[in-house]
C-alpha cells in the first residue's frame, strides 16, 4: 500500500520568501534600519499576540473585522497583532517610568490581518514602524517622514510621495457642513474607501443610500443609516475634497519644514481625501504611494494618535507613527521593475572548489582562512552521483547561485614554494582571457577583497 502523502499548499494571503527574496527584504529592512538610528531612533519589540481587550480598543469596524482572534490555552481571548501602534501605546504605558520622553523608538516584524488576499496584499507581511511618543506636531511629523525618504535614498529608490491631510482640519470643516462631532469617525472611515470605490459608491454610503446586500452583516448596514450625513452635506465634502488649497495653507508650517529637510516638494503632497480608517487617529495622517504602482495600494502610512496611551494611563502623552510594508513595497517595486539588486540564491562571494577527495581538509581550510577574513565563503559538498567532484559541476553550481569568485587548489598548486591557488572570476564568459589567473595562498585575501570592491 502506497504511503500516503500530504498535498503541500500555502494558506491563501502567506508566502515563501525563497532566498533571493529573502535577502531583498532583509536588505530593505537592514537600510531602513541604519537611516532610522541615523535619527536617533531606538529598537523596541513587542509580542506577536495581545489580549483581545488590549488589541480592538479603538480600532474601528474595520480593523476589528480583520483580526486573528482565538482563545489560548489559559482562556484568555487573544489576537494576533494586526500593526505596532497598539501594541505599542500598550508598552509605553507600562513602562512609562522607564522610558524618556519623547520616546522614538522603531520595530520591524511580522503582522496579520485576516483580509481578502489579492496581489501586493497578504495576511502575512513584514511591516517597519517608526513613532515619537511624547512630542506636540509638528516637529515628529517631520522627523518621521524625513527619516523614512532618507531610507528610500540609501536605497536608490525614487518616484515616491508621502500624501498628507489633517484630521483635525477635516473635522473643522465637517463641522461647517453641520456634521456632528459623533459622526466624524464613521464619516472619515467612509472617506478612506473613495481611491477604491470611487465617489459615487461613498457618496451612496455617506447618504445612508447603500442597499442592505452592499454590507457584510446586518448590523453595519443599520449603523450606516443612523450615521449618514446630508445630501448637502456630501455634496460640499465631496467638492472640498478636490480642492487641495486649503489644506496646503492649513499644512504649510509642515510643508516648510520637510522643504528644511530636503524633501522635494513633489514627494509631499496634501490630499484633503485622505483621512486612514483606523479610528485611533486625531489629526496629521499621511500613506506612501509609488509613482506607477498605486493600483497597487498604498506602500505604508500612519498618523497622530494623541488618545491611545491614554486609554491605559492618566499620563498625557501625544503619539504619532509612520509604517512601511516591507513586502507591498517589493510588490510595488517588482511591478515597475525597480526592485533592488540583492543578490543570487547564495549568501557567499567566494567558492572553494574541491578537486578530489584527498584534498578536502586543505580545501576547507582555504574557506576557514577566507571566513576567518570576513568574506563569505562556500565549499562545495559532494553531490550523490559520480560525478559530484567534476569542476565543470562545481562552477555551474556556483555560478547558478550568484557566487562570483571561485578558488581550485589541487595538488600541484598547494605543493609550490610557496603555494598557490587557481582563482576564476565567474561574472566573466568561460573562455575569456583573464578570467582565471593564479595568485600565492598568502596573497589570497587581498586578491579577493580588490576583485570584490571592484
Amino acid at each position: 500500500m502506497a504511503e500516503s502523502r500530504i498535498r503541500p499548499r500555502l494558506l491563501r494571503g502567506f508566502q515563501d520568501l525563497l532566498p533571493v527574496r529573502a535577502r531583498m527584504r532583509r536588505q530593505v529592512v537592514d537600510t531602513f534600519r541604519a537611516a532610522f538610528e541615523s535619527y536617533g531612533f531606538a529598537p523596541l519589540d513587542t509580542p506577536a499576540l495581545e489580549t483581545q481587550e488590549v488589541l480592538l480598543a479603538d480600532a474601528g469596524v474595520d480593523a476589528n473585522k480583520q483580526t486573528y482572534r482565538f482563545m489560548d490555552l489559559d482562556n484568555e481571548p487573544v489576537g494576533l497583532r494586526y500593526d505596532f501602534t497598539v501594541s505599542l501605546a500598550r508598552a509605553v504605558a507600562m513602562n512609562q517610568n522607564s522610558l524618556q520622553f519623547p520616546f522614538k523608538r522603531y520595530q520591524f516584524g511580522p503582522v496579520w490581518r485576516f483580509d481578502k488576499p489579492k496581489r501586493g496584499r497578504f495576511r502575512e507581511f513584514m511591516q517597519m514602524d517608526l513613532d515619537i511618543v511624547g512630542a506636540q506636531p509638528y516637529e515628529p511629523e517631520v522627523e518621521l517622514v524625513a527619516a523614512t525618504a532618507e531610507g528610500f535614498r540609501r536605497l536608490g529608490i525614487g518616484g515616491y510621495y508621502f500624501r498628507v491631510n489633517d484630521r483635525r482640519w477635516l473635522g473643522s470643516e465637517l463641522a461647517r457642513l453641520g456634521v456632528s462631532p459623533e459622526k466624524e469617525k464613521d464619516v472619515f472611515r467612509v472617506l478612506d474607501k473613495l481611491q477604491k470605490q470611487g465617489e459615487g459608491k461613498v457618496r451612496a454610503e455617506l447618504t445612508g443610500k447603500l442597499l442592505l446586500q452592499d454590507f457584510d452583516s446586518a448590523l453595519e448596514f443599520q449603523r450606516m443609516q443612523e450615521i449618514a450625513i446630508s445630501d448637502e452635506a456630501a455634496d460640499g465634502l465631496l467638492a472640498l475634497l478636490k480642492q487641495p488649497d486649503a489644506l496646503r495653507e492649513y499644512l504649510a508650517p509642515f510643508l516648510a519644514r520637510m522643504r528644511d529637510e530636503g524633501v522635494p516638494d513633489d514627494c509631499v503632497v496634501p490630499d484633503p481625501s485622505l483621512t486612514r480608517g483606523l479610528d485611533y487617529y486625531t489629526g496629521f495622517v499621511c500613506e506612501i504611494q509609488l509613482k506607477g504602482a498605486e493600483a497597487l495600494g498604498s506602500i505604508g502610512g500612519g498618523g497622530r494618535y494623541d488618545n491611545l496611551v491614554g486609554r491605559y494611563t492618566s499620563s498625557s502623552l501625544t503619539g504619532v507613527g509612520l509604517s512601511v510594508g516591507v513586502d507591498r513595497l517589493a510588490e510595488s517595486l517588482a511591478s515597475i521593475g525597480a526592485l533592488p539588486e540583492s543578490g543570487g540564491q547564495s549568501s557567499a562571494r567566494v567558492f572553494v572548489a574541491v578537486f578530489d577527495d584527498a584534498l578536502v581538509a586543505k580545501a576547507a581550510g582555504i574557506a576557514r582562512m577566507l571566513r576567518v577574513a570576513g568574506i563569505p565563503t562556500e565549499l562545495w559538498l559532494k553531490s550523490g552521483n559520480a560525478n559530484g567532484r567534476t569542476l565543470s559541476k562545481q562552477f555551474k553550481y556556483a555560478d547558478s547561485v550568484g557566487i562570483p569568485l571561485a578558488v581550485v587548489a589541487g595538488e600541484d598548486e598547494l605543493a609550490k614554494d610557496p603555494p598557490v591557488v587557481q582563482l576564476k572570476d565567474l561574472r566573466t564568459e568561460f573562455g575569456e582571457a583573464g578570467k582565471q589567473r593564479e595568485v600565492p595562498l598568502a596573497s589570497l585575501v587581498g586578491e579577493i577583497t580588490r576583485l570584490l570592491g571592484s
